[in-house]
């Protein structure tokens, strides 16, 4: 489902994304001392990293605090993490003032009623196919992959397309064989 245009693709500034159910399928493995690990999917980080390359600012926002996801957002050198945030529409509208973009400039890719905030506020709400009934009642886009399986770089795929991006030829240029 998508109700969203290729200028609308095209004028995209900023994507923020959950984690859990988004960035990862939702699982998450705990020790006797936590968290241990969460998994992700690596096409998904190359669409993000892409989505930088371009210029568009890209966000993790997650109402965890996890070790294990600060390193992924370092790693993917993206422009903000936004951990511990329950107000994820609070962080979305920090997001925006500090990018220079508009609500309507913005995706936020979610997958369950502690999403509703940012859904609100964002032009262009997102999510997995496999997201809660609440996220895919509200989406603008339902992504035809699962969430930690290619829903996020279908995402990043659509905004660079829309903006003329050739992937492989940006990829090409950041490692200097033009």
């Amino acid at each position: 489902m998508s109700s969203v245009t290729q200028a609308e693709w095209a004028a995209v500034k900023l994507v923020a994304c959950d984690v859990d159910g988004v960035l990862t399928d939702g699982t998450v493995i705990y020790g006797a001392d936590g968290e241990l690990a969460k998994a992700f999917f690596i096409r998904d980080g190359m669409g993000l990293r892409l989505l930088e390359e371009a210029g568009v600012r890209v966000a993790v926002i997650t109402s965890e605090d996890s070790p294990v996801v600060a390193a992924r957002v370092k790693r993917l050198m993206l422009s903000a993490y936004r951990p511990k945030m329950k107000r994820k529409g609070d962080a979305l509208a920090g997001l925006l003032a500090e990018f220079g973009a508009t609500a309507a400039q913005a995706v936020y890719v979610g997958d369950d009623v502690n999403d509703a905030e940012a859904f609100a506020l964002a032009g262009i709400p997102v999510a997995p196919a496999d997201a809660g009934s609440f996220a895919l009642q509200r989406a603008r886009f339902v992504s035809r992959f699962p969430g930690g399986r290619g829903a996020v770089r279908e995402v990043a795929d659509l905004v660079l397309q829309a903006k003329g991006v050739d992937s492989a030829a940006l990829w090409a240029r950041i490692h200097g064989k033009a």
